[in-house]
């Protein structure tokens, strides 16, 4: 099955080098993330992704590494308002989200 991101895409993203010593925490992280794009959209990322539209594919993208990135750099969520999607990752997902009719 074809992932979002992988772990270098996400190292690549956050900069951090060839160490492998966060990896674990980091493949935590991108799990969760395109858990809560797919809880966020009503769509399965993961079982959609080879027929997902290259747009689309790269919106939904971008949004798992800021995502990511995100949750990386504030750890505990102590101190802001993390209780809430980032806004730039809400836009990014929201033409993704799948409407029941």
């Amino acid at each position: 099955m074809a992932e979002l991101v992988t772990l270098s895409d996400v190292k690549a993203h956050l900069r951090l080098g060839s160490s492998s010593r966060e990896d674990a925490y980091l493949v935590i992280l991108i799990a969760a993330a395109v858990r809560a794009i797919e809880n966020a959209t009503g769509r399965d990322v993961s079982s959609e992704l080879p027929a997902m539209a290259e747009r689309d594919r790269a919106v939904a993208t971008q949004a798992a590494l800021l995502l990511v990135g995100q949750w990386y750099a504030n750890r505990e969520a102590t101190g802001q308002n993390l209780t809430e999607m980032p806004m730039a990752i809400t836009w990014l997902i929201a033409p993704l989200r799948k409407f029941v009719v």
